[in-house]
């Protein structure tokens, strides 16, 4: 059971560090555990992992709605959506990594605060259909970005996603 428990923090750590890019002082617990070469604990692995997930929806976002990006290409080349995508679905997720993110003191209340209002005001302006968002949203202007050439509607599942957010 140990071993098993072992081989998936280092798996869920090992994805957590190459998905996320984590711009604070949290890292140096990675750090601190790669330059001693000693293993980190579960718990050390687990707040890494959700510390670099809450940021990856705190510092990921874009810029103008605060909301989720559909991709965060760490070299800025967006070959298959434009940069400023972003993921009604995904963004469910945000809104409940800021609260985590807030509870474990790694953001600011007011700056949770300020940030849900920005996303609530992007999200209250933007396309919807019979009041379902769509797959993605340009996080500019609040329109749809079609996923594909007949996806240009609503999507009840990600709006699931983001209500429960």
């Amino acid at each position: 059971m140990k071993s098993t428990r072992n081989k998936t923090s280092v798996a869920l750590l090992g994805i957590a560090l190459l998905l996320l890019n984590c711009n604070s002082s949290k890292k140096e617990m990675v750090a601190m555990a790669s330059d001693n070469n000693k293993m980190m604990s579960d718990d050390q692995y687990l707040d890494t992992i959700q510390y670099q997930t809450i940021n990856y929806f705190w510092e990921g976002a874009e810029p103008n709605s605060g909301l989720a990006r559909e991709r965060l290409h760490m070299d800025d080349v967006y070959n298959s959506s434009p940069k400023n995508t972003v993921t009604t679905g995904g963004s469910g997720f945000g809104f409940m990594a800021i609260l985590v993110g807030v509870k474990r003191g790694y953001i600011i209340r007011e700056a949770a605060l300020k940030r849900y209002v920005q996303m609530i005001d992007v999200l209250e302006h933007a396309d919807r259909f019979h009041g379902d968002w769509p797959l993605w949203l340009n996080g500019e202007t609040g329109t749809i970005v079609p996923f594909s050439a007949k996806d240009t509607g609503g999507d009840l599942v990600v709006t699931a996603f983001l209500i429960q957010g």
